[in-house]
């Protein structure tokens, strides 16, 4: 048979190495299959079938949009992923199969990385699944009720390959025999392979991280660092975590900062403040990427959600100041020299001496035009110091 993968992800940021997997069991059955982004196929091939993967759950009006369309041209389809697993009853609709949870039978296979229009410039590997924690704002405990050691990850990879994406929930919260053998792999692998970087890009669980382990990983190239401090319960542990990795030479980190969850404005600016000062005493690289909590298993109002200690104006006025202060989303300090490089200096200007400070400027009125105000006067300040350089 002829099968037509769909990844249903409206924007892919990643390629969908599942999906790569599938590919690779279906064509060891003897079926020939072709990978297709965020569209049916329009070629003149005729398919037997459609599989169709899912991410997130606000992406599930436009897959149900494509099953609609899928169904006046082929007669099998079928859905999985993510959102098909947390939301199946989205998903029951006449003539379409639903597969919930992973499949067992793709795993011992390597990804089929012929499926993909061009050659990927990183490798998507685990070395864990499933996570120790059972934090409300996240899936994982649903998806992955168990955590689990794995082994043969090294097979996935994409031969040549010089960067290294791992997707590990909780990579830390490994035992240190198990923790232990990654490193020598992971050393043995980027020495091989001549790895230049390697990335956990779900973050590190700053509360798991000890002397011992940050001495075994402070010799690989993760760049950057993630850790997650998503609410006040990591305070401490994020600041313990990050000394311990700066006294090993590291430079680099990234934050991912949860809100409008359980926290607080004031608490938020005060994680957010966090990495200004880090950035500042120790000379390092020290950014934060907030990231605004939404409801998984909604659909339709997901983004209209306000936490309870929010609101909508807050949300705007933050957005205001973070738009105007970097334009990606990402809090970073320390590099401009209208503030004489100093990050505390900078972040204060744009998000406020304090907590307090920063409550009244988010219920500020007219916040747009003031901190399009700010803006400018930083632009001006930096172009002249430039000139008189």
């Amino acid at each position: 048979m002829r099968i037509a993968l769909i990844d249903g992800n409206k924007k892919s940021l990643a390629y969908p190495i599942a999906l790569l997997k599938i590919g690779a069991w279906l064509k060891s059955l003897g079926h020939k299959c072709k990978l297709f982004s965020n569209r049916l196929p329009d070629d003149n091939i005729k398919y037997s079938e459609v599989w169709i993967s899912t991410v997130f759950t606000f992406d599930i009006p436009f897959v149900r949009g494509m099953i609609q369309e899928a169904k006046k041209k082929y007669k099998t389809i079928k859905v999985g992923g993510i959102a098909a697993s947390l939301m199946p009853e989205h998903f029951k609709i006449e003539g379409v199969e639903i597969t919930t949870g992973r499949i067992p039978e793709i795993e011992k296979f390597t990804p089929d990385y012929s499926l993909l229009n061009e050659k990927p410039e990183y490798s998507i590997a685990y070395l864990s699944r499933g996570c120790i924690r059972k934090c409300k704002f996240c899936m994982v405990s649903i998806l992955e009720p168990k955590f689990e050691n794995v082994n043969d990850w090294e097979k996935d990879l994409y031969p040549g390959a010089k960067h290294i994406l791992f997707y590990d929930n909780n990579w830390l919260a490994k035992p240190l025999k198990h923790f232990e053998k990654d490193i020598e792999d992971l050393k043995r692998v980027i020495e091989e392979k001549n790895i230049l970087t390697i990335d956990f890009n779900q973050a590190l669980d700053c509360r798991l991280l000890t002397k011992r382990k940050a001495d075994l990983i402070k010799d690989l190239p993760i760049e950057p660092i993630r850790f997650a401090f998503d609410g006040m319960h990591e305070d401490g542990h994020w600041q313990k975590a990050m000394q311990l990795m700066i006294e090993r030479g590291k430079r680099n980190f990234i934050s991912l900062v949860l809100y409008n969850f359980k926290d607080t404005p004031e608490d938020f600016y005060y994680r957010l403040k966090e990495h200004a000062i880090f950035t500042y005493k120790y000379k390092i690289h020290c950014f934060a990427f907030p990231m605004k909590y939404r409801p998984v298993l909604r659909v339709q109002s997901r983004k209209k959600y306000i936490g309870e200690y929010w609101t909508q104006k807050e949300f705007s006025g933050y957005h205001a100041m973070i738009a105007n202060h970097s334009g990606t989303g990402i809090v970073a300090c320390g590099n401009r020299k209208a503030f004489d490089y100093n990050a505390v200096k900078e972040f204060e200007y744009f998000y406020g001496r304090d907590e307090k400070e920063f409550k009244k400027l988010i219920n500020y009125p007219d916040i747009y035009k003031l901190v399009k105000r700010k803006k400018m006067k930083v632009i001006l300040d930096n172009a002249k110091l430039n000139k008189e350089c």
